[in-house]
């Protein structure tokens, strides 16, 4: 009867559970390392997330008030009707944080009775005239001001649209 490999087996499990016993602080230094990496890739999605969702937000205004100048033509109160519809769509934003322009083909107008000459000589003779609506968004609000120093130097601090549609 031969016992040969009788110690070797006792071994080979007495060396595996002193390297377990060795390595047992491993896993935390390996997670403490790499921990503060995943927090701050979860804070830039976090923000990233943020800057686009209001992106599309005063893009969606902005289409939305663009929609609703175009189809304005024969009304006396586009400018007005046009500035209610921009706060109606500015659901989750900041309505005081909003300001918009309008203008007909090249002319810019500001007033109900410029905005409606225009629109109403827009289809003159068979005449393509664009109405654009340009919204800006002003200050955009970082998610994460105050917990991340200079991040606002990254970020941008207005959003803005124009959106360009065929006067009707």
């Amino acid at each position: 009867m031969s016992y040969e490999g009788i110690g070797d087996e006792h071994h080979a499990t007495l060396g595996t559970i002193m390297m377990r016993k060795m390595q047992k602080g491993i896993a935390a230094i390996e997670f403490s390392l790499v921990a503060p990496l995943l927090i701050l890739l979860f804070f830039c999605l976090a923000e990233f997330g943020w800057l686009l969702v209001n992106t599309v937000m005063v893009m969606n205004v902005a289409s939305s008030g663009a929609r609703f100048f175009a189809s304005q033509r024969g009304t006396t109160t586009p400018y007005t009707d046009t500035k209610t519809q921009i706060q109606k769509s500015a659901a989750y934003l900041t309505v005081a944080n909003l300001s918009y322009s309008t203008s007909v083909g090249n002319a810019s107008c500001s007033a109900d009775a410029t905005c409606a000459v225009g629109l109403n000589n827009a289809v003159l003779n068979g005449a393509v005239t664009n109405a654009t609506v340009t919204v800006t968004y002003s200050p955009y609000k970082p998610l994460f001001t105050g917990s991340f120093p200079g991040i606002t130097n990254l970020l941008p601090s207005s959003l803005s649209f124009t959106v360009v549609e065929r006067a009707q």
